[in-house]
């Protein structure tokens, strides 16, 4: 069996080769997977307006099985939490559909 050190670290190279297939992205893992004060969370992506978006990943055992649900056909999910900000759960090949057209605006802005 895994470390769960060892599952994490796959996890967020997985995350930064997806990230970096999205057309205008690049992603990659943050030195130390978020240990140092410099480097925060486990990721870090650009967007095609060279824009640097910090994330987190998580990868459990069983996900979020009532996001899972509560989402069940739908592109996304928006939930808030009693003195909580709004916030998005979906399938990255969704998140890939809707960004992909930010290249473009880049392109169009040069």
């Amino acid at each position: 069996m895994k470390s769960p050190k060892s599952k994490g670290m796959k996890f967020e190279r997985k995350l930064a080769k997806l990230f970096s297939a999205i057309p205008g992205w690049t992603g990659r893992r943050q030195p130390g997977s978020g240990i140092y004060d410099h480097f925060p969370h486990d990721l870090q992506i650009t967007d095609p307006l060279d824009r640097p978006w910090i994330v987190e990943a998580k990868k459990w055992k069983h996900g979020w099985r009532t996001g899972d649900k509560a989402k069940g056909q739908a592109a996304m999910l928006v939930i808030e939490r009693d003195f909580g900000e709004p916030c998005i759960y979906m399938s990255l090949a969704d998140f890939a559909v809707l960004v992909a057209p930010l290249a473009d605006v880049k392109e169009n802005a040069e």
